[in-house]
């Protein structure tokens, strides 16, 4: 939002350099991003009269002006359509400056030319050059233009948060200035009141067919238009705020809805067939042409202002071609309405067309303030296009919008804010920004919220205005009693760090991933019996669903690096997952998991390289496991869609809580990981956490020597060797310290049916070395418990 300091000053005194005045409206939560200094580039530029104007002797377009600043009369030769004898125009002297161009005496066609007639455009004072810049007759010649225009304007480009809609106008950084200072705002009066005897009503009417997005649409018969250049002080100050001067219909709109904030729109009432308005949503597949020349399809989301048959503007966001004001316009209709924000701001993004009107209206304009700025603009109307204004105006309310009250308690100001205030002061300090207040006896005030600001909802806000108004630096800094900061100890933070410190230490990567994927690449890795969790509305097809486990991102990184030539990958994620049963509601977990990708030992001059294998993944699960307390669990067969023939499942309690394996092809495809196999885990957290148990205490280096046993065996073959080991442990007896398998055999020697194993036992006791005959007697009962279970015997020679 641009606005300029001798603009905020019409309406609201103050004396505070620009500096300062940037200062202060950052401190109210205005950000002032740029103070421009409005520029006049040029020197040695006076007003001067033109005495007489004759055509020039050898070329058509141009003329030959007898130029006087009062003193003496100079040659000048001028191309301008509009120089006229007897009027005042900038006239810039032989060796002034104009936009760093000196000026000089020179023959233009034969003829000397000593000095320049200039336009608004060549002086840098707005974009007009279609003719000079003309001055009002009774303007003193031969002074510096400079003097006549005036103390020069700054102009500060201030970021406006989209809760605050108000402060996209004038008055409405004015009324801030005005809650800083104490000093009454000065909105401009406007004149209800008129002598012409044409009335609105009688010369077109209002149809809202579309209430729930236009609450309250306003207009105006405006008639004996004059189309016209815009007077200078207009054009300039629209050039300040960046808005290009067009003509004086169009510019008194721009102006007032920049005043305001309320935007407005003229249509040529003649071209508005059978005399009515109506406001509507489009027909699905309608075709619609803007102001800027664009065709758009619209859908039925679409808001439209129709006339009795077709569409004439897209409703706050901009006209169409089919109702301009053109030169011949000589009957307008105002427009001044209140549309719902949600609905211009889905329209204008969709069609790509954000303009002045559109920022508005999609951040919210006050409802009950169409009139006043229609009324403005009218007078307007009359003072610069010479119009004749309709005694009447058009206000079709769809839905009223009527203030609310809140309560503000002084005693909770104060406790929050750490001041004294009275509830006097507090009522002085929000009566300047417009709140009205009442005072309701218990030392509190009822304060009643104005319909433009929306962002007061609460009594915290009005807390948060009076901070602001008062001003932050006046409120004395106090000690207070040191805050506690001690936090309650919570285990399942450190539970999940523990986990990331073993991962860590394993050399294994962290990475941080977005959570939302592509839906075809979620569908890979969900259960049989669920669907994606997909987002109502997306920003873009790969981020459409939540992921349903952690090995997509991990995946997906593998592909990221492998791209960057980094093939050797140790990754693992902790992180939020979802998805939705068939036969139930949203369900959300936290998960870790992890990959191995490329070599394990990297090549060089000694070795080759050795790639990751299943076995490794295992030993990383089991070391993992292990380090975070969690011992008592089970392996089978896993048989998710996503791994390959080498994998397997783990259980604890007969809870399912994650599998590690090789990824098949499609999911590498599918991220276009094609060479060397990927190896991964995934557990689901929560489920680890709750199993988890520290089993770790402090124990003696053995005093005795321990006795080594090795136990070979031959079982079915489709006994997991897991269940022998854990067999193995529960008959061994208390001596029995360590079990590990060392040998495994299938194939010619034995029967198909069988295979043999082999296990290295450990026996040792605290307090004595174990005879043989103790440890043959634990071993005997070791393999009677086995036969038993497995039927499993001693392997033979």
């Amino acid at each position: 939002m641009k606005v300029t300091q001798n603009w905020l000053k019409q309406y609201v005194d103050f004396d505070w350099s620009p500096q300062e005045l940037a200062e202060r409206l950052t401190m109210l939560g205005l950000e002032v991003e740029e103070i421009i200094p409005a520029q006049r580039p040029f020197t040695n530029v006076i007003t001067g009269k033109v005495e007489s104007v004759e055509s020039h002797p050898d070329a058509d377009k141009l003329s030959v002006c007898q130029v006087t600043d009062g003193k003496q009369t100079f040659t000048v030769v001028c191309g301008a359509p509009n120089v006229r004898p007897e009027k005042i125009y900038p006239f810039a002297q032989v060796g002034a400056e104009i936009q760093g161009y000196s000026i000089d005496a020179r023959k233009i066609r034969g003829v000397q030319s000593k000095g320049m007639l200039c336009s608004e455009s060549e002086l840098g004072l707005s974009e007009r050059s279609a003719g000079l810049m003309e001055l009002p007759d009774n303007t003193q010649i031969g002074i510096n233009l400079n003097d006549f225009l005036g103390p020069k304007d700054t102009v500060f480009d201030i970021s406006i948060t989209p809760n605050r809609p108000d402060c996209l106008s004038v008055i409405g950084i004015a009324r801030e200035i005005a809650g800083i200072t104490g000093n009454p705002l000065r909105p401009p009066k406007v004149d209800t009141g008129t002598d012409d005897s044409t009335n609105t009503r009688e010369n077109i009417s209002v149809e809202i067919q579309a209430p729930k997005r236009c609450y309250r649409y306003s207009g105006q018969y405006i008639h004996n238009v004059i189309i016209k250049e815009s007077p200078f002080w207009l054009a300039e100050r629209l050039h300040h705020v960046g808005i290009r001067s067009i003509n004086n219909v169009v510019d008194i709109t721009n102006y007032v809805m920049m005043e305001t904030g309320q935007p407005l729109h003229a249509f040529d009432y003649d071209l508005l067939e059978g005399r009515k308005i109506i406001v509507k949503e489009a027909e699905p597949g309608q075709k619609f042409t803007t102001l800027d020349e664009q065709e758009h399809t619209l859908d039925d989301q679409a808001l439209m202002i129709c006339d009795a048959e077709r569409p004439v503007a897209l409703a706050g966001i901009m006209g169409g071609m089919n109702s301009e004001v053109c030169p011949e316009t000589h009957t307008v209709f105002l427009e001044s309405a209140f549309f719902e924000p949600q609905g211009i701001r889905r329209t204008s993004g969709k069609y790509d067309l954000l303009t002045e009107s559109s920022r508005r209206f999609e951040r919210g304009v006050d409802p009950n303030g169409t009139n006043y700025a229609m009324q403005r603009a009218a007078n307007l109307f009359a003072e610069l296009a010479d119009a004749k204004v309709s005694s009447t105006f058009i206000d079709e309310v769809a839905q009223t919008v009527e203030p609310e009250t809140l309560t503000c308690p002084v005693k909770r100001v104060n406790s929050w804010l750490g001041t004294n205030l009275s509830q006097r002061q507090i009522s002085d300090i929000l009566k300047t920004i417009d709140l009205k207040c009442e005072p309701d006896g218990n030392n509190a005030l009822n304060v009643t919220i104005p319909t433009f600001r929306f962002d007061l909802d609460r009594p915290v806000d009005l807390i948060e205005e009076v901070a602001r108004c008062y001003g932050y630096n006046n409120i004395e800094p106090v000690m207070t009693p040191k805050i506690n900061q001690e936090q309650q100890k919570n285990e399942f933070d450190e539970f999940q760090a523990h986990a990331r410190q073993a991962l860590t230490g394993m050399g294994f990567n962290e990475t941080i991933s977005y959570s939302l994927v592509r839906d075809k690449h979620a569908r890979m890795f969900l259960p049989s019996e669920a669907n994606p969790v997909a987002l109502l509305n997306p920003i873009s097809e790969d981020l459409a669903v939540f992921r349903p486990n952690l090995l997509l991102s991990l995946l997906s990184n593998v592909a990221y690096n492998r791209n960057r030539q980094i093939q050797d990958l140790r990754l693992y994620e902790a992180g939020h997952v979802a998805l939705k049963p068939h036969n139930g509601s949203y369900s959300e977990s936290n998960q870790i998991a992890g990959v191995l990708a490329g070599n394990r030992i990297e090549q060089s001059w000694c070795e080759k390289s050795v790639p990751f294998d299943f076995y490794d993944i295992k030993g990383v699960v089991e070391v993992f496991l292990q380090r975070i307390d969690v011992y008592e669990y089970a392996l089978d067969i896993a048989k998710e869609p996503f791994w390959d023939s080498e994998a397997v499942s783990v259980s604890i309690n007969g809870v399912y809580v994650g599998s590690l394996g090789k990824i098949n092809k499609e999911p590498c495809a599918a991220f276009k990981i094609r060479s060397q196999d990927i190896y991964a885990f995934w557990f689901d957290f929560d489920i680890l956490y709750q199993n988890h148990q520290v089993r770790k205490q402090y124990t003696q280096v053995p005093k005795y020597p321990s006795v080594p046993f090795d136990l070979a065996l031959l079982i079915d073959a489709d006994i997991p060797i897991g269940e022998i080991e854990k067999n193995i442990w529960k008959s061994g007896g208390p001596h029995l310290v360590n079990v590990q398998l060392f040998d495994f055999y299938k194939g010619e020697q034995i029967n198909k049916d069988k295979k043999s194993v082999a296990f290295s036992l450990t026996f040792s006791s605290k307090e004595r070395t174990l005879k043989d005959n103790e440890v043959d007697k634990i071993v005997k009962n070791i393999l009677a418990h086995l036969k038993n279970e497995h039927s499993a015997e001693l392997r033979p020679g």
